[in-house]
Protein backbone atom coordinates (compact mmCIF):
# COMPACT_ATOMS: atom_id res chain seq x y z
CA UNK A 1 0.00 0.00 0.00
CA UNK A 2 1.27 3.01 -0.96
CA UNK A 3 1.89 5.19 2.17
CA UNK A 4 2.07 9.55 2.87
CA UNK A 5 4.73 11.59 3.24
CA UNK A 6 4.78 14.07 5.88
CA UNK A 7 5.65 16.59 2.87
CA UNK A 8 2.77 15.58 0.94
CA UNK A 9 0.33 15.92 3.72
CA UNK A 10 1.84 19.16 4.56
CA UNK A 11 0.95 20.29 1.07
CA UNK A 12 -2.34 18.81 1.21
CA UNK A 13 -3.24 20.68 4.19
CA UNK A 14 -1.91 23.97 2.55
CA UNK A 15 -4.21 23.12 -0.37
CA UNK A 16 -7.52 22.67 2.14
CA UNK A 17 -6.40 25.67 3.83
CA UNK A 18 -6.01 27.63 0.65
CA UNK A 19 -9.40 26.03 -0.79
CA UNK A 20 -10.88 27.11 2.72
CA UNK A 21 -9.74 30.88 2.61
CA UNK A 22 -10.97 30.92 -1.15
CA UNK A 23 -14.70 29.55 -0.15
CA UNK A 24 -15.14 31.88 2.56
CA UNK A 25 -13.77 34.79 0.22
CA UNK A 26 -15.94 34.58 -2.38
CA UNK A 27 -18.88 33.43 0.00
CA UNK A 28 -18.40 36.83 1.78
CA UNK A 29 -18.17 38.84 -1.34
CA UNK A 30 -21.41 37.22 -2.15
CA UNK A 31 -23.61 37.51 1.27
CA UNK A 32 -24.47 41.29 0.61
CA UNK A 33 -26.70 40.06 -2.16
CA UNK A 34 -27.88 36.71 -0.68
CA UNK A 35 -31.58 38.01 -1.21
CA UNK A 36 -30.95 36.97 -4.74
CA UNK A 37 -32.13 33.16 -5.40
CA UNK A 38 -29.08 32.84 -7.54
CA UNK A 39 -26.17 34.04 -4.67
CA UNK A 40 -28.34 31.97 -2.30
CA UNK A 41 -27.88 28.47 -4.25
CA UNK A 42 -24.15 29.94 -4.89
CA UNK A 43 -23.89 30.23 -0.96
CA UNK A 44 -25.29 26.64 -0.21
CA UNK A 45 -22.22 25.50 -2.38
CA UNK A 46 -19.52 27.41 -1.51
CA UNK A 47 -20.25 27.12 2.17
CA UNK A 48 -20.67 23.34 2.04
CA UNK A 49 -17.24 23.48 -0.25
CA UNK A 50 -15.87 25.25 3.07
CA UNK A 51 -17.43 23.20 5.52
CA UNK A 52 -16.01 20.09 4.04
CA UNK A 53 -12.38 21.64 3.00
CA UNK A 54 -11.95 22.90 6.83
CA UNK A 55 -12.91 19.45 8.34
CA UNK A 56 -10.85 17.56 5.95
CA UNK A 57 -7.67 19.92 7.23
CA UNK A 58 -8.91 18.94 10.49
CA UNK A 59 -9.05 15.24 10.19
CA UNK A 60 -5.79 15.53 8.75
CA UNK A 61 -4.11 16.60 11.59
CA UNK A 62 -6.23 14.88 14.15
CA UNK A 63 -3.17 12.81 16.75
CA UNK A 64 -5.79 9.69 16.93
CA UNK A 65 -8.19 7.61 15.59
CA UNK A 66 -11.56 8.95 17.82
CA UNK A 67 -10.44 12.49 16.78
CA UNK A 68 -10.09 11.74 13.18
CA UNK A 69 -13.57 9.71 12.97
CA UNK A 70 -15.13 12.61 14.66
CA UNK A 71 -13.96 15.54 11.90
CA UNK A 72 -14.74 12.78 9.05
CA UNK A 73 -18.04 12.75 10.18
CA UNK A 74 -18.40 16.55 10.80
CA UNK A 75 -17.70 17.30 7.38
CA UNK A 76 -20.88 15.25 6.29
CA UNK A 77 -23.09 18.70 6.40
CA UNK A 78 -20.75 20.27 3.77
CA UNK A 79 -20.69 16.74 2.09
CA UNK A 80 -24.29 16.61 1.74
CA UNK A 81 -24.74 20.53 0.80
CA UNK A 82 -21.69 20.73 -1.77
CA UNK A 83 -23.89 18.20 -4.99
CA UNK A 84 -27.08 20.68 -3.87
CA UNK A 85 -25.96 23.52 -4.07
CA UNK A 86 -24.01 22.86 -7.38
CA UNK A 87 -27.28 21.76 -9.11
CA UNK A 88 -29.22 24.79 -7.96
CA UNK A 89 -26.49 26.75 -9.47
CA UNK A 90 -26.72 25.82 -12.58
CA UNK A 91 -30.31 25.93 -12.63
CA UNK A 92 -30.57 29.32 -11.40
CA UNK A 93 -27.66 29.98 -13.76
CA UNK A 94 -28.53 28.22 -17.15
CA UNK A 95 -32.82 28.28 -16.83
CA UNK A 96 -33.58 31.66 -14.52
CA UNK A 97 -37.21 30.79 -15.03
CA UNK A 98 -36.90 27.30 -14.37
CA UNK A 99 -38.25 26.54 -10.86
CA UNK A 100 -37.24 23.56 -9.07
CA UNK A 101 -40.40 22.02 -7.11
CA UNK A 102 -41.45 21.63 -3.57
CA UNK A 103 -40.69 18.24 -3.61
CA UNK A 104 -37.81 17.97 -5.27
CA UNK A 105 -36.13 19.75 -2.39
CA UNK A 106 -37.94 18.35 0.37
CA UNK A 107 -36.42 15.06 -1.40
CA UNK A 108 -33.17 16.60 -0.97
CA UNK A 109 -33.54 17.63 2.50
CA UNK A 110 -34.76 14.17 3.82
CA UNK A 111 -31.39 12.67 2.34
CA UNK A 112 -29.40 14.81 4.10
CA UNK A 113 -31.16 14.45 7.37
CA UNK A 114 -31.03 11.03 6.84
CA UNK A 115 -27.67 10.98 5.89
CA UNK A 116 -26.32 13.15 8.80
CA UNK A 117 -28.05 10.60 11.21
CA UNK A 118 -26.20 7.35 9.92
CA UNK A 119 -23.32 8.86 10.05
CA UNK A 120 -23.56 10.14 13.15
CA UNK A 121 -24.77 6.59 14.81
CA UNK A 122 -22.45 4.67 12.41
CA UNK A 123 -20.87 3.30 15.51
CA UNK A 124 -23.66 1.39 16.10
CA UNK A 125 -24.33 -0.25 12.59
CA UNK A 126 -21.44 0.38 10.30
CA UNK A 127 -23.37 1.17 7.45
CA UNK A 128 -20.83 3.92 6.72
CA UNK A 129 -17.91 2.81 7.81
CA UNK A 130 -17.72 -0.46 8.79
CA UNK A 131 -13.80 -0.51 9.61
CA UNK A 132 -11.58 2.04 10.14
CA UNK A 133 -7.77 0.97 9.85
CA UNK A 134 -5.23 3.16 12.31
CA UNK A 135 -1.74 3.42 11.15
CA UNK A 136 -0.02 5.04 14.24
CA UNK A 137 3.30 7.03 13.89
CA UNK A 138 4.41 10.46 14.99
CA UNK A 139 3.00 13.63 14.12
CA UNK A 140 2.30 13.90 10.57
CA UNK A 141 3.14 10.10 10.06
CA UNK A 142 -0.18 9.10 11.34
CA UNK A 143 -2.68 7.65 8.62
CA UNK A 144 -6.20 6.15 9.05
CA UNK A 145 -8.16 4.43 6.27
CA UNK A 146 -11.68 4.54 5.87
CA UNK A 147 -13.51 0.89 4.11
CA UNK A 148 -17.06 2.03 3.13
CA UNK A 149 -20.14 0.49 3.67
CA UNK A 150 -23.58 0.50 1.94
CA UNK A 151 -24.98 3.67 3.08
CA UNK A 152 -22.14 5.45 1.93
CA UNK A 153 -22.03 4.22 -1.70
CA UNK A 154 -25.75 5.14 -1.72
CA UNK A 155 -25.18 8.67 -0.53
CA UNK A 156 -22.04 8.70 -3.05
CA UNK A 157 -24.46 7.53 -5.64
CA UNK A 158 -26.87 10.08 -4.84
CA UNK A 159 -24.35 12.74 -4.88
CA UNK A 160 -23.14 11.96 -8.53
CA UNK A 161 -26.61 11.65 -9.66
CA UNK A 162 -27.11 15.20 -8.44
CA UNK A 163 -24.03 16.15 -10.56
CA UNK A 164 -25.35 14.20 -13.72
CA UNK A 165 -28.74 16.06 -13.41
CA UNK A 166 -26.34 19.89 -13.38
CA UNK A 167 -24.22 18.28 -16.64
CA UNK A 168 -27.76 18.07 -18.28
CA UNK A 169 -28.96 21.77 -17.64
CA UNK A 170 -25.08 23.01 -18.95
CA UNK A 171 -25.97 20.97 -22.10
CA UNK A 172 -29.00 22.37 -22.52
CA UNK A 173 -28.38 25.66 -21.64
CA UNK A 174 -31.07 28.03 -22.84
CA UNK A 175 -29.92 31.85 -24.36
CA UNK A 176 -31.22 33.47 -21.31
CA UNK A 177 -29.51 32.46 -19.10
CA UNK A 178 -26.54 34.20 -17.25
CA UNK A 179 -23.75 31.92 -18.53
CA UNK A 180 -21.66 32.64 -21.59
CA UNK A 181 -21.37 29.80 -24.18
CA UNK A 182 -17.08 30.26 -22.75
CA UNK A 183 -18.47 30.08 -19.47
CA UNK A 184 -20.24 27.22 -19.58
CA UNK A 185 -18.05 25.05 -21.43
CA UNK A 186 -15.46 25.82 -18.74
CA UNK A 187 -17.89 24.34 -15.97
CA UNK A 188 -18.86 21.39 -18.00
CA UNK A 189 -14.84 20.39 -18.48
CA UNK A 190 -14.17 21.52 -15.15
CA UNK A 191 -17.03 19.46 -13.75
CA UNK A 192 -14.66 16.42 -14.24
CA UNK A 193 -12.55 17.53 -11.57
CA UNK A 194 -14.27 16.03 -8.87
CA UNK A 195 -15.10 13.08 -10.42
CA UNK A 196 -11.55 12.40 -11.16
CA UNK A 197 -10.66 13.36 -7.41
CA UNK A 198 -13.38 10.92 -5.99
CA UNK A 199 -12.58 8.07 -8.12
CA UNK A 200 -8.93 8.33 -7.63
CA UNK A 201 -9.36 8.38 -3.97
CA UNK A 202 -11.55 5.31 -3.93
CA UNK A 203 -9.06 3.66 -6.09
CA UNK A 204 -6.04 4.46 -3.87
CA UNK A 205 -4.24 6.41 -6.22
CA UNK A 206 -4.32 9.90 -3.90
CA UNK A 207 -2.81 8.34 -0.78
CA UNK A 208 0.69 9.09 -1.48
CA UNK A 209 -0.43 12.88 -1.72
CA UNK A 210 -1.91 12.68 1.30
CA UNK A 211 -5.79 11.04 0.75
CA UNK A 212 -9.33 12.41 -0.87
CA UNK A 213 -8.47 16.09 -2.87
CA UNK A 214 -12.49 15.96 -3.68
CA UNK A 215 -13.15 18.88 -1.17
CA UNK A 216 -10.67 20.94 -2.90
CA UNK A 217 -11.83 20.28 -6.51
CA UNK A 218 -15.24 21.52 -5.20
CA UNK A 219 -13.53 24.99 -4.06
CA UNK A 220 -12.08 25.31 -7.99
CA UNK A 221 -15.90 24.76 -9.14
CA UNK A 222 -17.12 27.75 -6.98
CA UNK A 223 -14.74 29.85 -7.84
CA UNK A 224 -15.01 28.68 -11.57
CA UNK A 225 -18.54 29.56 -10.97
CA UNK A 226 -17.83 32.97 -9.46
CA UNK A 227 -15.63 33.98 -12.05
CA UNK A 228 -17.40 32.72 -14.85
CA UNK A 229 -21.24 33.58 -13.76
CA UNK A 230 -21.57 35.12 -10.53
CA UNK A 231 -19.57 38.03 -10.32
CA UNK A 232 -20.16 39.55 -13.78
CA UNK A 233 -24.03 38.67 -12.45
CA UNK A 234 -23.62 40.57 -9.15
CA UNK A 235 -22.46 43.50 -10.63
CA UNK A 236 -25.54 43.50 -12.61
CA UNK A 237 -26.65 46.90 -10.68
CA UNK A 238 -30.33 46.95 -13.52
CA UNK A 239 -30.80 43.13 -11.75
CA UNK A 240 -30.14 43.55 -8.47
CA UNK A 241 -32.19 46.91 -8.67
CA UNK A 242 -35.26 45.26 -10.51
CA UNK A 243 -35.00 42.41 -7.87
CA UNK A 244 -35.11 45.15 -5.28
CA UNK A 245 -38.25 46.41 -6.55
CA UNK A 246 -39.78 43.26 -7.07
CA UNK A 247 -39.39 42.23 -3.53
CA UNK A 248 -39.87 45.79 -2.49
CA UNK A 249 -43.24 46.26 -3.81
CA UNK A 250 -46.15 47.03 -1.00
CA UNK A 251 -48.79 45.03 -3.41
CA UNK A 252 -48.24 41.25 -3.72
CA UNK A 253 -46.49 39.77 -6.73
CA UNK A 254 -46.83 36.27 -7.73
CA UNK A 255 -44.93 35.16 -11.41
CA UNK A 256 -46.63 32.08 -12.58
CA UNK A 257 -45.26 30.60 -15.63
CA UNK A 258 -46.53 29.08 -18.73
CA UNK A 259 -47.31 25.61 -17.32
CA UNK A 260 -49.52 27.66 -14.49
CA UNK A 261 -46.87 27.05 -11.96
CA UNK A 262 -45.79 29.85 -9.49
CA UNK A 263 -42.22 30.62 -10.62
CA UNK A 264 -41.37 33.37 -8.12
CA UNK A 265 -42.98 35.56 -5.47
CA UNK A 266 -41.89 38.58 -3.52
CA UNK A 267 -42.17 39.03 0.23
CA UNK A 268 -45.15 40.77 0.28
CA UNK A 269 -47.33 37.96 -1.26
CA UNK A 270 -45.36 35.57 1.12
CA UNK A 271 -46.86 37.61 3.56
CA UNK A 272 -50.39 37.75 2.71
CA UNK A 273 -50.25 33.80 1.18
CA UNK A 274 -48.05 32.29 3.77
CA UNK A 275 -48.96 28.50 2.16
CA UNK A 276 -47.81 29.66 -1.44
CA UNK A 277 -44.48 27.98 -2.66
CA UNK A 278 -42.12 28.14 -5.60
CA UNK A 279 -43.58 25.45 -7.89
CA UNK A 280 -46.77 25.14 -6.76
CA UNK A 281 -49.82 24.86 -9.16
CA UNK A 282 -51.06 28.68 -9.26
CA UNK A 283 -54.70 28.20 -7.81
CA UNK A 284 -57.94 27.87 -10.13
CA UNK A 285 -59.45 30.52 -8.83
CA UNK A 286 -56.66 32.98 -10.52
CA UNK A 287 -57.31 31.87 -13.40
CA UNK A 288 -61.04 32.93 -13.61
CA UNK A 289 -62.62 35.50 -16.08
CA UNK A 290 -62.84 37.57 -12.32
CA UNK A 291 -59.94 36.22 -10.63
CA UNK A 292 -59.85 36.11 -6.73
CA UNK A 293 -58.47 34.41 -3.37
CA UNK A 294 -60.61 31.59 -2.30
CA UNK A 295 -61.33 32.06 1.22
CA UNK A 296 -59.97 35.76 1.53
CA UNK A 297 -62.18 38.23 0.29
CA UNK A 298 -60.24 41.55 1.52
CA UNK A 299 -57.86 40.57 -1.27
CA UNK A 300 -58.23 41.93 -4.78
CA UNK A 301 -56.33 40.20 -7.57
CA UNK A 302 -54.79 41.85 -11.10
CA UNK A 303 -53.47 39.36 -13.41
CA UNK A 304 -51.60 40.62 -16.51
CA UNK A 305 -49.67 38.42 -19.22
CA UNK A 306 -46.46 38.27 -19.92
CA UNK A 307 -44.80 38.61 -23.72
CA UNK A 308 -41.81 37.88 -24.96
CA UNK A 309 -40.85 39.69 -28.25
CA UNK A 310 -42.77 37.39 -30.33
CA UNK A 311 -45.67 38.51 -28.38
CA UNK A 312 -46.66 34.81 -27.19
CA UNK A 313 -47.93 34.92 -23.49
CA UNK A 314 -44.66 32.66 -21.86
CA UNK A 315 -46.90 33.47 -18.46
CA UNK A 316 -48.39 35.69 -16.12
CA UNK A 317 -47.91 37.87 -13.36
CA UNK A 318 -50.57 38.20 -10.79
CA UNK A 319 -50.71 41.78 -8.46
CA UNK A 320 -52.38 40.96 -4.98
CA UNK A 321 -54.14 43.56 -3.00
CA UNK A 322 -55.42 43.94 0.48
CA UNK A 323 -58.51 45.97 0.09
CA UNK A 324 -59.44 45.68 3.57
CA UNK A 325 -58.39 48.95 4.76
CA UNK A 326 -60.07 50.75 1.85
CA UNK A 327 -63.59 48.53 2.17
CA UNK A 328 -62.92 50.03 6.04
CA UNK A 329 -62.99 53.36 4.47
CA UNK A 330 -65.35 52.34 2.16
CA UNK A 331 -67.99 51.11 4.51
CA UNK A 332 -67.35 54.38 7.16
CA UNK A 333 -68.02 56.79 4.02
CA UNK A 334 -71.25 54.99 3.76
CA UNK A 335 -71.99 55.13 6.88
CA UNK A 336 -71.22 58.55 7.00
CA UNK A 337 -72.68 59.58 3.36
CA UNK A 338 -76.03 57.67 5.75
CA UNK A 339 -75.89 60.06 8.90
CA UNK A 340 -75.06 63.15 6.09
CA UNK A 341 -78.28 61.87 4.14
CA UNK A 342 -80.23 62.10 7.63
CA UNK A 343 -79.04 65.02 8.72
CA UNK A 344 -79.77 66.32 5.70
CA UNK A 345 -83.05 65.32 5.52
CA UNK A 346 -83.81 66.97 8.63
CA UNK A 347 -82.51 70.13 7.19
CA UNK A 348 -84.63 69.92 4.31
CA UNK A 349 -87.39 69.19 6.85
CA UNK A 350 -86.41 72.21 9.26
CA UNK A 351 -86.61 74.32 5.11
CA UNK A 352 -89.68 73.39 4.79
CA UNK A 353 -91.43 74.24 7.94
CA UNK A 354 -89.75 77.80 7.87
CA UNK A 355 -91.21 77.82 4.25
CA UNK A 356 -94.19 77.40 5.54
CA UNK A 357 -93.98 79.61 8.23
CA UNK A 358 -92.78 82.29 5.70
CA UNK A 359 -95.51 81.63 3.12
CA UNK A 360 -98.44 79.88 5.02
CA UNK A 361 -100.70 81.99 6.91
CA UNK A 362 -100.84 80.45 10.09
CA UNK A 363 -104.64 80.38 10.76
CA UNK A 364 -106.02 78.95 7.30
CA UNK A 365 -103.18 77.17 6.39
CA UNK A 366 -103.51 78.90 2.66
CA UNK A 367 -100.72 80.61 1.22
CA UNK A 368 -100.19 84.28 2.76
CA UNK A 369 -99.62 88.06 1.30
CA UNK A 370 -96.10 87.34 0.90
CA UNK A 371 -96.10 84.02 -1.93
CA UNK A 372 -99.02 85.73 -3.55
CA UNK A 373 -96.85 88.87 -4.43
CA UNK A 374 -93.75 86.35 -5.29
CA UNK A 375 -96.00 83.48 -7.13
CA UNK A 376 -98.33 86.05 -9.17
CA UNK A 377 -95.55 87.72 -10.56
CA UNK A 378 -94.15 84.53 -11.93
CA UNK A 379 -97.44 83.27 -12.89
CA UNK A 380 -98.17 86.98 -14.97
CA UNK A 381 -94.43 87.38 -16.56
CA UNK A 382 -95.36 83.49 -17.84
CA UNK A 383 -98.54 84.07 -19.08
CA UNK A 384 -97.00 87.55 -20.55
CA UNK A 385 -94.45 85.61 -22.75
CA UNK A 386 -96.78 82.91 -23.72
CA UNK A 387 -99.79 85.45 -24.65
CA UNK A 388 -102.05 83.21 -22.63
CA UNK A 389 -104.92 84.72 -20.60
CA UNK A 390 -104.92 84.97 -16.49
CA UNK A 391 -106.95 84.93 -14.25
CA UNK A 392 -107.27 86.76 -10.73
CA UNK A 393 -110.14 87.31 -7.87
CA UNK A 394 -110.38 89.25 -5.08
CA UNK A 395 -112.61 87.76 -2.22
CA UNK A 396 -114.14 89.17 0.61
CA UNK A 397 -116.18 87.91 3.47
CA UNK A 398 -119.47 89.31 3.93
CA UNK A 399 -120.37 91.18 6.85
CA UNK A 400 -117.04 90.03 8.86
CA UNK A 401 -116.99 92.71 11.58
CA UNK A 402 -120.25 92.22 12.40
CA UNK A 403 -120.25 88.44 12.59
CA UNK A 404 -116.81 89.06 14.48
CA UNK A 405 -118.89 91.02 17.08
CA UNK A 406 -121.91 88.62 17.28
CA UNK A 407 -119.86 85.91 17.54
CA UNK A 408 -117.13 86.12 18.56
CA UNK A 409 -113.15 86.17 18.05
CA UNK A 410 -113.12 82.13 17.88
CA UNK A 411 -115.74 81.84 15.81
CA UNK A 412 -114.18 84.34 13.34
CA UNK A 413 -111.37 82.34 12.41
CA UNK A 414 -113.24 79.19 12.64
CA UNK A 415 -115.55 80.70 10.24
CA UNK A 416 -112.18 81.95 8.17
CA UNK A 417 -110.85 78.58 8.25
CA UNK A 418 -113.99 76.96 6.87
CA UNK A 419 -114.18 79.93 4.60
CA UNK A 420 -110.27 79.46 3.10
CA UNK A 421 -110.63 75.49 2.99
CA UNK A 422 -113.68 75.74 0.51
CA UNK A 423 -111.98 77.97 -1.81
CA UNK A 424 -108.89 76.14 -1.84
CA UNK A 425 -110.58 72.74 -2.60
CA UNK A 426 -112.65 74.34 -5.49
CA UNK A 427 -109.39 74.86 -7.62
CA UNK A 428 -108.91 72.16 -10.15
CA UNK A 429 -105.63 72.89 -11.29
CA UNK A 430 -102.07 72.74 -9.28
CA UNK A 431 -100.53 75.93 -11.00
CA UNK A 432 -103.82 78.12 -9.34
CA UNK A 433 -103.37 78.95 -5.93
CA UNK A 434 -105.43 80.75 -3.32
CA UNK A 435 -103.99 83.21 -0.40
CA UNK A 436 -105.20 84.72 2.43
CA UNK A 437 -103.94 88.61 1.46
CA UNK A 438 -105.65 90.50 4.57
CA UNK A 439 -108.06 89.78 7.29
CA UNK A 440 -110.99 88.54 5.95
CA UNK A 441 -109.92 88.86 2.37
CA UNK A 442 -108.21 86.08 -0.17
CA UNK A 443 -106.95 86.14 -3.28
CA UNK A 444 -106.93 83.22 -6.05
CA UNK A 445 -104.90 83.21 -9.44
CA UNK A 446 -105.75 80.89 -12.33
CA UNK A 447 -103.03 79.72 -14.62
CA UNK A 448 -104.54 80.62 -18.30
CA UNK A 449 -108.00 81.08 -17.20
CA UNK A 450 -110.09 83.34 -19.64
CA UNK A 451 -112.39 85.29 -18.64
CA UNK A 452 -115.18 82.05 -18.95
CA UNK A 453 -113.23 79.73 -16.81
CA UNK A 454 -112.33 82.30 -14.44
CA UNK A 455 -116.51 83.61 -13.58
CA UNK A 456 -117.04 79.67 -13.60
CA UNK A 457 -114.49 79.23 -10.85
CA UNK A 458 -115.79 82.13 -9.04
CA UNK A 459 -119.26 81.17 -9.26
CA UNK A 460 -118.70 77.77 -7.83
CA UNK A 461 -116.57 79.43 -5.19
CA UNK A 462 -119.85 81.50 -4.16
CA UNK A 463 -121.80 78.31 -4.40
CA UNK A 464 -119.55 76.29 -1.88
CA UNK A 465 -119.69 79.33 0.83
CA UNK A 466 -123.32 79.30 0.75
CA UNK A 467 -123.19 75.89 0.72
CA UNK A 468 -121.86 76.00 4.14
CA UNK A 469 -124.83 77.69 5.62
CA UNK A 470 -122.95 79.20 8.30
CA UNK A 471 -125.43 81.31 10.28
CA UNK A 472 -125.05 85.13 10.39
CA UNK A 473 -127.42 87.16 11.92
CA UNK A 474 -126.02 90.47 11.00
CA UNK A 475 -126.30 89.10 7.42
CA UNK A 476 -128.51 90.26 4.05
CA UNK A 477 -132.16 89.02 5.81
CA UNK A 478 -132.84 87.97 2.70
CA UNK A 479 -129.69 85.46 3.26
CA UNK A 480 -129.10 85.07 6.69
CA UNK A 481 -126.09 83.20 6.39
CA UNK A 482 -122.23 83.62 5.96
CA UNK A 483 -121.35 84.76 2.22
CA UNK A 484 -118.45 86.22 -0.21
CA UNK A 485 -118.29 88.88 -2.45
CA UNK A 486 -115.75 88.38 -5.71
CA UNK A 487 -114.27 90.61 -8.10
CA UNK A 488 -112.63 88.89 -11.21
CA UNK A 489 -110.54 89.53 -13.88
CA UNK A 490 -108.81 87.69 -16.77
CA UNK A 491 -106.80 89.20 -19.82
CA UNK A 492 -103.68 88.24 -21.49
CA UNK A 493 -101.06 90.56 -19.53
CA UNK A 494 -99.71 93.43 -21.71
CA UNK A 495 -97.12 94.47 -18.66
CA UNK A 496 -95.44 92.56 -16.43
CA UNK A 497 -96.74 94.36 -13.17
CA UNK A 498 -99.78 92.45 -11.49
CA UNK A 499 -100.85 95.78 -9.72
CA UNK A 500 -102.91 96.26 -12.93
CA UNK A 501 -104.82 92.85 -12.41
CA UNK A 502 -105.10 93.46 -8.91
CA UNK A 503 -106.65 97.07 -9.44
CA UNK A 504 -108.66 95.86 -11.99
CA UNK A 505 -110.00 92.94 -9.74
CA UNK A 506 -110.13 95.50 -6.57
CA UNK A 507 -112.81 97.70 -8.92
CA UNK A 508 -114.90 94.87 -9.48
CA UNK A 509 -114.74 93.64 -5.59
CA UNK A 510 -115.47 97.14 -5.21
CA UNK A 511 -118.70 97.21 -7.32
CA UNK A 512 -119.70 93.28 -6.11
CA UNK A 513 -119.97 95.26 -2.79
CA UNK A 514 -121.68 98.28 -3.93
CA UNK A 515 -123.94 95.81 -5.57
CA UNK A 516 -125.38 94.17 -2.28
CA UNK A 517 -122.72 91.33 -1.30
CA UNK A 518 -122.97 87.55 -2.08
CA UNK A 519 -121.63 87.85 -5.78
CA UNK A 520 -119.44 87.69 -8.60
CA UNK A 521 -118.82 90.46 -10.63
CA UNK A 522 -116.33 90.31 -13.38
CA UNK A 523 -114.05 93.61 -14.82
CA UNK A 524 -115.99 95.42 -17.41
CA UNK A 525 -118.76 92.87 -16.93
CA UNK A 526 -122.05 92.12 -15.65
CA UNK A 527 -122.47 91.03 -11.82
CA UNK A 528 -124.35 88.05 -10.79
CA UNK A 529 -127.76 87.84 -9.09
CA UNK A 530 -127.12 87.14 -5.20
CA UNK A 531 -129.51 84.00 -4.29
CA UNK A 532 -131.70 83.47 -0.93
CA UNK A 533 -131.78 80.51 1.34
CA UNK A 534 -134.38 79.17 -0.52
CA UNK A 535 -132.67 78.56 -3.68
CA UNK A 536 -129.51 78.85 -2.66
CA UNK A 537 -129.53 75.43 -4.89
CA UNK A 538 -130.26 77.61 -8.01
CA UNK A 539 -127.14 80.77 -7.23
CA UNK A 540 -125.93 80.26 -10.79
CA UNK A 541 -128.64 81.19 -12.73
CA UNK A 542 -128.42 84.83 -11.69
CA UNK A 543 -126.99 87.18 -13.47
CA UNK A 544 -128.42 90.74 -12.45
CA UNK A 545 -127.11 93.21 -10.05
CA UNK A 546 -129.02 93.77 -6.43
CA UNK A 547 -130.05 97.10 -5.52
CA UNK A 548 -130.08 96.30 -1.81
CA UNK A 549 -128.17 97.18 1.10
CA UNK A 550 -124.65 99.55 0.44
CA UNK A 551 -121.21 98.38 2.04
CA UNK A 552 -120.48 99.88 4.90
CA UNK A 553 -117.21 100.87 6.50
CA UNK A 554 -115.87 97.74 7.41
CA UNK A 555 -116.90 95.70 4.59
CA UNK A 556 -116.40 98.21 1.98
CA UNK A 557 -113.58 97.52 -1.42
CA UNK A 558 -111.41 101.02 -1.39
CA UNK A 559 -110.09 100.67 -4.80
CA UNK A 560 -106.95 102.16 -3.96
CA UNK A 561 -105.44 100.04 -1.32
CA UNK A 562 -102.60 98.37 -2.25
CA UNK A 563 -102.18 94.67 -2.62
CA UNK A 564 -98.70 94.49 -3.73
Amino acid sequence: MLQSCPMAISLLILLMAGALLVCAAIAIASWPRRDDPTVRAFLLLAVGAGIWCAGRMLEIQAPNVAERILWAKLQYPGILMVPVGWLLSVVRLTRPDHVIGRGWMTLALAVGVAGMVLVLTNERHGLVWPQVQWFGGVGLHTRAVFSHGPAYWALAAYSYGLLLASLYFLVKARPRGKLPPGGRALLIAGLLLPVLANVAYLRGWTTALGGDLTPATFSVMALLVWLCALRPHLGDVGHYARLRVFDALREGCVIVDDRERIADLNRTAQRMLPGLRRGDPAPASWMATRPYVAGVPDYELTVEPVRNLDDRVIGRIVFVRDVSAFRTREHALVEENSNLAVRLNETVDKLLRIEGDLYRDPLTGLFNRRFFQREAGVLLAAAQERGTPLGLMLIDVDFFKQYNDIYGHLRGDECLRAIGATLAQTLDEAASFCARVGGEEFAVVLHQADAQRTRAIGMRMLQAVRSLQMPHVGADPSHPFLSISVGAVSRVPDSPLIEELVAAADVALYAAKRGGRNRLVMAGGQASAPMSADDTDNADDGDNADNGDSADSADSADPSRPLV
